[in-house]
């Protein structure tokens, strides 16, 4: 058995092209399995006047395990907080309880349902024990966890690869050449992703300079061999070459609140980046990609004025482009794709009256136009 939704506008397809008075058929397997501005023949089961419904929301960079520490490392350097073994994070995860964790990384699901999130790839500290745990809390949520783990002294990489969907390293720099050779090879052999994060800081990317002699960004993908990249928020051209064609995930804001620099989103998408946006640490950042679109929006105004990417190409980073990185069925609406998707009240007073669907979404829109 199938349904039929209506709304006054809908995105639609790859292009997330705007059309208006459009009905939606849905399946029972929970497939759209058509999207016409032609009215069926049978009963529409629910009308969404004055409503706009769009893809649900891809978060392409998180670490949920963390979300008991909110605002814990405020006061410190990213180093300080974040870098591995001695950092501030790390101690609190040794000595928090699972109880504490399990907590936390609830709150981060409802945070991301509540605000339109439906899928998050999360960077896994904990080794098994930490995948087990994310498995567990998850189970209990209509949220899809793409599962990036982290070999550690408990997990070794071939106990880790059989129960997540990747790797999520926290640098190319603690690592030879050759051992970067040898977890692509196993990854690889496996049919899992690698992702890393790469050029966050400036002394990052100075270490990788003074080791190796060349970027993390080419290590990264010339022995890593590497499907996702995180942050560069300190490339330069040569590695924006190495990036042409590629899908890379910044994360705006969390770079913003550790004070690292900008990443320069506008130039990757000139250069045929594919980039996705991602919120990472939930210590020092909401898990709301409408509050990181925003963001970014009047971040590249501030930078570009009128010139400034396209509201449009911003919906993109949350949706079509991650779907893309991670072969969902999701993050776009056309016939045969998962039905995940939000709907959006244009006439909730913060919103109204809408000029431009597109700038509305990323400028003005949050969970207040869900309607109730």
């Amino acid at each position: 058995m199938s349904y039929t939704i209506y709304a006054d506008f809908c995105l639609v397809g790859k292009e997330l092209q705007l059309l208006e008075d459009v009905y939606i058929t849905i399946s029972y397997e929970g497939k759209f399995e058509s999207v016409s501005k032609e009215a069926p023949k049978f009963k529409v089961y629910s009308i969404f006047e004055d409503c706009l419904i769009l893809p649900t929301f891809i978060n392409a960079h998180t670490h949920v395990g963390d979300s008991f520490a909110k605002e814990m490392g405020y006061q410190y350097s990213i180093e300080e907080v974040v870098e591995p073994p001695q950092g501030l994070k790390h101690k609190l995860l040794a000595e928090a309880s699972e109880e504490e964790l399990t907590f936390g990384i609830r709150n981060a699901c409802l945070e991301m349902l509540s605000s339109g999130t439906s899928t998050f790839a999360d960077f896994r500290e904990g080794g098994l024990k930490g995948i087990n745990l994310l498995s567990q809390v998850t189970s209990n949520f209509p949220v899809r966890a793409i599962k990036l783990g982290r070999p550690n002294q408990e997990t070794s990489l071939e106990e880790l690869l059989p129960n997540v969907d990747g790797v999520g390293l926290s640098s190319t720099n603690i690592y030879s050449d050759m051992e970067l050779k040898q977890i692509s090879e196993k990854c690889k052999n496996e049919n899992k992703l690698i992702a890393v994060h790469v050029s966050e800081t400036v002394g990052e990317r100075k270490i990788a300079f003074e080791k190796f002699g060349v970027s993390d960004v080419k290590r990264a993908i010339d022995f890593l061999g590497a499907d996702i990249l995180v942050h560069l928020t300190h490339i330069d051209e040569e590695d924006m070459k190495l990036l042409r064609g590629r899908s890379v995930v910044c994360c705006p804001r969390a770079n913003a609140y550790f004070g690292v620099g900008f990443p320069p989103i506008e130039k990757l998408v000139e250069k045929g980046v594919s980039v996705c946006l991602g919120t990472d640490n939930v210590m020092a950042n909401s898990l709301d990609l409408f509050r990181e679109m925003e963001f970014l929006g009047k971040t590249l105004r501030g930078k570009y004025g009128k010139n400034a990417l396209h509201s449009k190409k911003i919906i993109e980073m949350v949706t079509v482009n991650p779907a893309q990185l991670f072969n969902l069925d999701s993050g776009w609406i056309a016939s045969g794709r998962s039905a995940d998707f939000i709907v959006l009240n244009l006439d909730a007073p913060n919103i109204r009256p809408v000029n431009d669907i597109y700038h509305s979404v990323v400028h003005r829109a949050n969970s207040e136009c869900f309607p109730q």
